[in-house]
């Protein structure tokens, strides 16, 4: 369990500056710098100040006392800003990050880091050179369930871990690929956007997974080998042109280089997200609540605190206290920029190929996810094989 409790204290507090007011993601991050004394929102900016969501969240800005940029290039010249909280389309992050930096600012950027393993060190770069904080506000990360469950995994209290399986099942409407420009694109203003389900919806337990598999201490995320990729597109939106559904096979680089099997899709009427861990004297699970299984032994289960969402705040915190101490935050640009690499090399390993899948199909994905978890292998390869695959 990492020693940063939600209990920590800043001094003074962080004058934070939110880059992208819009969005679904952004009024979560307005609310825990409102609530978290760490923090003081001094300044905040958004290209569509006109729309009336984005015109609320603005609102929330200056009662806080803050100043409101019609862009982030005019909030990075505002001397009180001493963060920036990044919230803007996939494509923007690089070049936001960059110049943050280049302005001398601390910089928390939404997930993904990137969406393409060259820009995401770029943002490295920028951050060396800056002699500044760079996190990534993945607030799994941060839960008491996920950092409690990690750490008994570690200790050795199931043996060596040999599986791992992580299922990331989602629901989304055609709908949701047409809300914005950038949604479900591969590519946007000629910069890489990336928007299916790994980077947008399934990132979060891909880096989980990882970073569960990863002994050590935070940060830290397991690289992996001889990967597998199958991508496929169930929906029919001529809005999406990346993958709604994704499975891959690969090897972990850590000392038990376990096999690591990936499920991951939108196209799922009931959600679930689970990791599970399978080891040689017992068994972990993670699914908001962690579960460790030894063999033999009693179970014993891992809450996250009784705030609500306590990940958020406590990945907040741990970039408070690395931006005032010096300190590395639990979700440092170093290691999150692993994740980048695993994602993108499922669409390498695949060849950039997404296969188009019918969505009646869809009624029976359920079936064949548990045939993946039983076997072990990729819709191709599954007896018998779906038609679509």
């Amino acid at each position: 369990m990492t020693d940063l409790d939600l209990h920590t204290r800043i001094s003074p507090p962080i004058a934070m500056g939110q880059i992208g007011l819009g969005g679904g993601i952004a009024p979560m991050h307005l609310t825990e710098m409102e609530k978290n004394p760490n923090f003081q929102l001094v300044a905040g900016c958004d290209i569509k100040l006109d729309d009336p969501n984005v015109a609320k969240q603005a609102a929330r800005v200056t009662t806080a006392g803050g100043k409101i940029y019609p862009d982030y290039q005019s909030l990075l010249q505002d001397p009180r800003v001493e963060a920036v909280c990044i919230a803007v389309p996939h494509f923007l992050h690089r070049a936001v990050t960059v110049a943050a930096f280049q302005a001398k600012k601390h910089v928390l950027c939404e997930k993904p880091m990137a969406t393409h393993p060259d820009e995401c060190r770029m943002m490295l770069e920028a951050r060396n050179a800056s002699g500044r904080v760079g996190a990534v506000q993945m607030q799994h990360v941060g839960r008491s369930s996920m950092l409690s469950l990690r750490q008994a995994i570690h200790s050795g209290a199931i043996g060596k871990i040999q599986e791992i399986f992580l299922s990331s099942l989602w629901w989304r409407e055609e709908s949701y690929y047409g809300r914005a420009a950038w949604a479900g694109k591969k590519m946007m203003e000629g910069q890489w956007n990336l928007d299916g389900v790994m980077f947008n919806q399934a990132v979060h337990f891909i880096n989980q997974a990882l970073i569960l598999a990863s002994p050590g201490d935070l940060p830290t995320v397991a690289r992996a080998e001889n990967l597998r990729t199958a991508l496929y597109r169930f929906h029919d939106s001529p809005s999406l042109e990346m993958e709604d559904t994704a499975l891959a096979q690969a090897t972990l680089a850590t000392p038990d280089r376990p096999r690591l099997t990936m499920v991951a899709t939108t196209c799922s009427r009931q959600e679930r997200h689970m990791i599970e861990i399978l080891a040689d004297a017992g068994r972990a699970v993670w699914n908001g609540t962690g579960y460790l299984l030894p063999d033999g032994q009693p179970a014993t289960e891992f809450h996250d605190d009784a705030r609500d969402f306590d990940g958020n705040m406590r990945t907040f915190n741990s970039f408070a206290r690395a931006i005032r101490t010096r300190s590395t935050p639990i979700t440092d640009f170093s290691q999150i920029l692993k994740t980048t690499d695993f994602i993108f090399s499922c669409y390498q390993t695949a060849a950039w190929n997404i296969k188009k899948a019918p969505w009646a199909a869809t009624e029976n994905l359920s079936a064949i996810f548990g045939q993946i978890a039983r076997q072990r292998a990729l819709p191709t390869e599954l007896n018998p094989r779906p038609q679509w695959a």
